[in-house]
């Protein structure tokens, strides 16, 4: 992801253990040095991309039957939107980990998903059909339709 980062004890008193804290210091360009991980100092996008590089590689130091990723998308790039999200399933897809409930408002087209996934959408809002008119077989349909009928690239 031309990025790199590291974590560590952040110690301001040895003698005070409420003081300790976890540090991660992030770099996204290869000219520049690792700064800590602030609001003040990396984009929205990038404190997000950090903190899911930071949430996958702690999990396989704590394991627990799922996780909930909320709007982790929220501010990235399509990059690296695409390149997490692409992360994310093959992390999910993995033997013997986690469930993942991936929760985000928006998601862009042609991502890779996995047989091992199940996709679930809410479908809710002011903008929506009325429950009468919702007709899922004949979205399915158009779908195809419009699938077959663009050309190969």
């Amino acid at each position: 992801m031309q990025c790199a980062g590291e974590v560590d004890l952040h110690i301001e008193n040895e003698e005070d253990y409420d003081k300790y804290g976890i540090r991660i210091r992030v770099k996204f360009r290869s000219s520049t040095q690792l700064h800590e991980l602030t609001p003040h100092h990396q984009s929205g996008g990038e404190r997000s991309v950090s903190t899911m590089l930071y949430l996958m590689a702690l999990q396989e130091l704590n394991r627990c039957p799922f996780r909930v990723v909320d709007e982790i998308n929220q501010g990235m790039d399509p990059i690296n939107e695409r390149r997490v999200f692409e992360m994310v399933v093959n992390t999910a897809c993995k033997e013997n980990t986690s469930q993942y409930f991936f929760i985000t408002p928006k998601l862009l087209q042609n991502l890779p998903y996995s047989e091992k996934m199940t996709v679930l959408f809410v479908y809710n809002g002011p903008h929506m059909l009325e429950p009468n008119r919702w007709n899922l077989k004949a979205f399915q349909r158009r779908r195809r339709r419009i699938t077959f009928t663009q050309p190969s690239q």
